[in-house]
């Protein structure tokens, strides 16, 4: 996750108009959306560029272009995997929802119920809060290096000390201010709900039940078999190396790594009520309001983001998602509930705007929505 400058200026109409195209109508749709992101990735410079669609509950289309690494001209596959970032907090969203159906979690308990060591805030802060960002814990120190991190960090627990005795930024649930410790004291009450440690949980039950091999935590530097080297924008633009980082400070808000294929066959499952149940779904993606009832000002609820999207052909649908920014590489996840679409779009480069990416993989979704879904893939 970048700082919260990135994060939260969030203005859904900006993504309206994607870049053109001039593929045929005539034309399958992963022909056209193939088209369109070889064109993309060399209008924007990036070098490695990976896309999965699923359609139902199976992938139809999945494609990757450029290079894993510029220096040894290693190309992106299907199989690269890319640090997603802040994607993470959709993926931590489901263990969250698991918890809730077994009556382990209840969304509006203080935060002591399952970290009991948190200090008191003078205001309670309850599980929804925090997964709906309105809890007020602050944010990264940038001065003192925390997003930039390069320590190791041996547990979620320590990880909470960094900001636990902090004062809060605002009254819990008056005001929606994202912050990545949000999800980071999340996980530790995961952690006290589930008696594991979280990413322990992560794998035994969100992703081996769903025959996720690639999807784990960022344990991997730049170079590492089967991973991309990532980049920032350098000189001129350019991409530039980027320095390594240890992401073990935010596993459940910005910490794993995945691939677009692996990530579309999680979003197809979600879906289809195969990691949680379509009601809890539902309650997870809702967007949540302030405790006075009055709307947070962001399309936020617990570990995504929902909102009307008008898409390049004008049809408007509604898009659950979740946008990701690692040290060098960007991830963008989006569902479509009602077409019964998923994709999920990633790139080794971390550029200045992440609209960009939202852009191709909107345009994308557009062409395959206007396939409508085989019967019985639902």
């Amino acid at each position: 996750m970048r700082p919260l400058l990135f994060a939260t200026l969030f203005i859904p109409a900006l993504f309206a108009q994607a870049p053109a195209t001039t593929a045929p109508e005539t034309l399958a749709p992963e022909v056209r959306a193939s088209a369109f992101l070889k064109a993309f990735r060399q209008e924007k410079g990036i070098p490695g560029l990976s896309i999965a669609v699923a359609r139902g509950d199976r992938l139809v289309w999945r494609e990757a272009f450029g290079f894993a690494d510029l220096e040894t001209k290693t190309p992106v596959t299907t199989e690269t995997i890319f640090p997603i970032g802040s994607t993470s907090k959709a993926l931590t969203s489901l263990a969250l929802g698991q918890l809730v159906e077994q009556g382990k979690v209840d969304l509006d308990a203080p935060i002591q119920t399952y970290v009991k060591d948190f200090p008191a805030k003078g205001h309670p802060i309850t599980v929804r809060m925090l997964a709906s960002h309105q809890a007020g814990l602050r944010d990264y120190d940038m001065a003192r290096g925390e997003y930039h991190n390069t320590r190791a960090f041996p547990s979620v627990k320590k990880a909470v000390k960094v900001f636990a005795q902090d004062p809060l930024r605002h009254e819990p649930g008056t005001k929606y201010a994202y912050s990545a410790y949000h999800f980071v004291l999340l996980s530790a009450a995961i952690e006290g709900a589930s008696g594991q440690d979280f990413l322990t949980y992560m794998k035994a039950h969100i992703f081996a039940p769903l025959g996720l091999v690639s999807t784990g935590p960022d344990r991997g530097p730049a170079g590492t078999l089967g991973r991309v080297t990532c980049y920032t924008e350098g000189f001129l633009g350019l991409p530039a190396r980027a320095e390594a980082l240890d992401v073990s400070n935010k596993w459940a808000a910005g910490g794993f790594a995945s691939t677009p294929s692996e990530l579309a066959t999680l979003g197809a499952a979600a879906l289809a009520g195969k990691v949680v149940t379509r009601a809890t779904f539902t309650l997870l993606t809702t967007p949540v309001a302030l405790k006075d009832g009055r709307p947070s000002g962001a399309p936020y609820a617990l570990g995504w983001r929902t909102w009307m999207q008008k898409l390049p052909s004008g049809r408007e649908v509604r898009a659950v998602n979740h946008h990701g920014m690692a040290h060098g590489a960007q991830a963008f996840l989006v569902l479509f509930p009602e077409q019964g679409v998923t994709v999920s779009i990633q790139s080794n480069l971390l550029t200045s705007s992440y609209i960009d990416l939202q852009k191709a993989a909107f345009q994308v979704a557009d062409y395959f929505i206007e396939v409508k879904t085989p019967a019985g893939t639902r």
